[in-house]
């Protein structure tokens, strides 16, 4: 039978509003990278199609939860929906798909289309607490996990796991629920049973993964690896709940508002994350991680979400903290940790540019990490050392003029020899102790490893270059803006890029999407790059993955400077895609 389109399923049955229920949020899996963010976007798309807008599901979780995700809404409101089906095809036949039809018919001896898609409804979600603490922090010591139970370590086992389904029509619900019974009972499982306030609760005697418990409770199908858990969603009390928690609501609030997928993860568990991967630093504990200790301490939780938006998908990365526990001193470290860098930087290069990273380098870097340095026993000397073997003074000589605005940006070279350069470019507010700096340095590159910058024309500039064949290694002032360049081509580009990166749409639409003002600009051209390796790679691309990957354009990311009114730092990241 033929999956139905998650796009045309029936309207939910309208269910009494409950009280001041907040906002939906998806499933994570802690601090993760921003490239990882996408990983968890394109698997959130799957469970999406299950879903439809609703935010009932926090009102039936303890407080305590520390990992709680919903998927929403029903991708048919989305706009721009075209460019995900071309982006992620298999996303929209879910249902057919041979790992979801394997997993419900070996596991479950149910199939999607006729035995959930009548009932499923409003809302889809996981959540956890109860969480090992020690033993997250053991990596190496984890199982890894059996596809047909992907929950079935023994840290899962540890941890109390519920999985909820909002229902639109009872009975198809309870015969889902009845069928998978049935067919585990003829695989061998036995099952007892418990009522509590009119709600049966199945428990398998030998199972004991998430799928262990299960009952049809509270208008949700809930399945858990442990009954209590289900029993005390079926007591669960209004005022002990996850959408009464102050720090889950302080979240919440901050996240933007157009997401249609949220992760939270709650601020205590990752105070002791941090509290137990530091206890092992005890007896080299320094200012940084007293910082890093504090701050986790005053977090109150963190939010990944993904939003669609015209152009591609945007994933979000919110810390929110307690300010009256931070302290003014640690507050003002952490904005200094994300200063504001104008847009100018990254727009202003080359439109040809694989890819710019803009930052802000601090004046008192310097000073920074002598405090670093000095802070241990060990690496107390090291500056002083390094200054008396290599007869040069790093306050004079870097520290005094080595900060301001700079940008990093990689180029493709015309050579096959040497396809790829690029340069670095730092907006210095001392240009003469910058030359002078700069000519004390290669002095020094002269007379340790005999390499002699020389004069060398570009056009009309005169720079300080090695060079030998396809070979370019040089530096110059382009007015204040110190130049370091590898490649003759990323050197001309430094001093005037033909079309600039901020006239090209992909970049520009990506901006707006972005927040302003921001801490620095992330870019990554994939459609420059996969041109460069078409031409210069030595294996040809898969046909099949060359067409999969066409329709993403660009990556963007940045951040928000310093905590905002609510506490919050927000980092961004725009994967955009073409139609």
């Amino acid at each position: 039978m033929t999956a139905p389109d998650p796009f045309s399923l029936p309207p939910a049955t309208p269910e009494p509003r409950r009280r001041n229920v907040l906002f939906p949020i998806l499933i994570g899996g802690g601090l993760l990278t921003v490239i990882l963010l996408i990983v968890v976007g394109g698997a959130a798309l799957a469970f999406t199609l299950l879903t439809q807008r609703a935010n009932n599901l926090p009102e039936l979780l303890p407080a305590e939860t520390q990992i709680y995700a919903t998927f929403t809404p029903n991708l048919s409101d989305l706009p721009n929906i075209e460019r995900l089906r071309q982006a992620f095809p298999e996303t929209f036949d879910y249902q057919e798909s041979e790992a979801t039809s394997d997993l419900l018919a070996e596991r479950f001896g149910v199939t999607f289309a006729e035995d959930i898609a009548p009932w499923i409804g409003t809302e889809m979600a996981i959540a956890l607490y109860g969480l090992p603490i020690e033993a997250l922090t053991n990596l190496s010591g984890l199982e890894p996990a059996d596809p047909m139970n992907p929950f079935s370590t023994a840290l899962d086992r540890e941890t109390n796991i519920l999985l909820l389904a909002a229902v639109r029509d009872q009975r198809a619900a309870q015969a889902f629920l009845d069928k998978q019974r049935a067919f585990r009972e003829q695989n061998g499982e036995r099952f007892t049973t418990n009522t509590i306030n009119n709600v049966t609760i199945y428990a398998s005697e030998s199972d004991t993964t998430p799928f262990a418990a299960f009952a049809l409770a509270r208008n949700t199908v809930v399945f858990a690896n442990k009954a209590e858990n289900i029993a005390t969603l079926v007591q669960q009390e209004n005022d002990s709940t996850l959408a009464r928690n102050t720090s889950f609501q302080a979240v919440i609030q901050a996240l933007p508002g157009d997401r249609m997928a949220t992760i939270y993860i709650s601020g205590d568990t990752i105070a002791r994350l941090t509290d137990a991967v530091l206890e092992s630093y005890a007896d080299t504990a320094t200012t940084t991680f007293n910082d890093v200790q504090a701050a986790a301490q005053a977090l109150q939780g963190v939010g990944l979400t993904m939003a669609v938006i015209e152009r591609g998908l945007r994933f979000d990365a919110v810390s929110v903290f307690d300010q009256n526990r931070l302290g003014n001193d640690l507050r003002e470290r952490i904005a200094q940790l994300r200063p504001a860098v104008s847009p100018e930087r990254a727009g202003d290069v080359d439109s040809a540019a694989l890819g710019v990273f803009s930052f802000l380098i601090p004046e008192d870097w310097g000073q920074q990490l002598r405090d670093q340095l000095a802070a241990s026993p060990e690496t107390a000397n090291t500056l002083d050392n390094l200054e008396s073997s290599l007869n040069i003074d790093f306050e004079r000589d870097l520290f005094r003029w080595f900060h301001g605005e700079g940008v990093i940006t990689v180029l493709p070279l015309a050579s096959n020899d040497l396809p790829v350069g690029g340069y670095f470019a730092l907006r210095v507010a001392d240009r003469s102790a910058a030359e002078q700096g700069m000519e004390r340095i290669s002095a020094f590159v002269a007379d340790s490893f005999g390499l002699v910058f020389t004069d060398t024309s570009l056009g009309r500039t005169q720079v300080q270059a090695i060079e030998e064949g396809d070979l370019f290694v040089g530096y110059g002032f382009n007015g204040n803006d110190l130049v370091i360049a590898f490649g003759r081509q990323a050197m001309e580009s430094a001093f005037g890029a033909e079309q600039k990166l901020s006239s090209q749409s992909d970049y520009a639409d990506a901006l707006r999407a972005l927040p302003s003002p921001n801490s620095g600009i992330l870019h990554v051209n994939l459609t420059a790059v996969r041109e460069l390796y078409n031409r210069v790679g030595t294996d040809l691309v898969d046909p099949d993955l060359e067409q999969r990957l066409a329709p993403f354009k660009a990556i963007t990311s940045t951040g928000t400077v310093g905590l905002n009114n609510q506490g919050a730092l927000r980092g961004t990241l725009l994967l955009s895609i073409g139609s």
